[in-house]
């Protein structure tokens, strides 16, 4: 209990020292980067796109095409997410400029498309083994969960996005009205 309150006695002229003293103490606030969000609004064209292909693969599962126009499709998707593989990594390179919202972005994008990019491969795997098997379950599941999961990846980045342009028009807006900037709010 004593140990408690000379520790809480501490702590608080250390906080009365940085106040009087001018010191800001807490976390630094860093501005979002305009290179970070220029780079998931690209994201975002490219994870439509693979959403896109996609569905479209995954609607070859219900029809009687052949397992070489189901390779092309993945085919397609893998371009895309290559390409976003790139943008991922030019994401990551930028990330400690970002603003806390962008980094916390930053890092659920990278978890989720390392996980788009297992499946994928996993997806192709099964079709390179079983070629004439685009009809079977083992097959249509891949596909589906492929599908699904590249939906929800779209959605994410756009969502991200979204709040980003959101955030800068009432930023923007705050200071066309002369509004007071809220703490922790930038």
């Amino acid at each position: 209990m004593r140990i408690q309150s000379m520790i809480r006695n501490f702590s608080l002229a250390v906080l009365a020292l940085a106040l009087a003293s001018g010191t800001s103490i807490g976390f630094a606030q860093t501005a979002d980067s305009e290179q970070i969000s220029n780079l998931l609004k690209q994201a975002k064209s490219h994870a439509v796109l693979a959403e896109h292909d996609a569905a479209t693969l995954e609607s070859y599962t219900r029809s009687k095409v052949s397992w070489e126009l189901h390779g092309r499709q993945l085919s397609r998707i893998k371009e895309h997410v290559n390409e976003l593989g790139q943008l991922n990594k030019q994401l990551s390179d930028l990330r400690a400029e970002g603003s806390p919202w962008q980094q916390v972005a930053i890092d659920q994008i990278d978890r989720r498309l390392r996980e788009m990019a297992n499946l994928l491969t996993a997806t192709i795997n099964q079709l390179n083994h079983n070629p004439s098997q685009v009809h079977m379950q083992a097959y249509r599941d891949y596909v589906k969960a492929n599908c699904e999961l590249t939906s929800r990846i779209a959605k994410m980045i756009e969502d991200f996005v979204d709040y980003d342009e959101a955030k800068s028009k009432a930023e923007s807006l705050e200071q066309k009205l002369e509004l007071p900037t809220i703490a922790g709010n930038k």
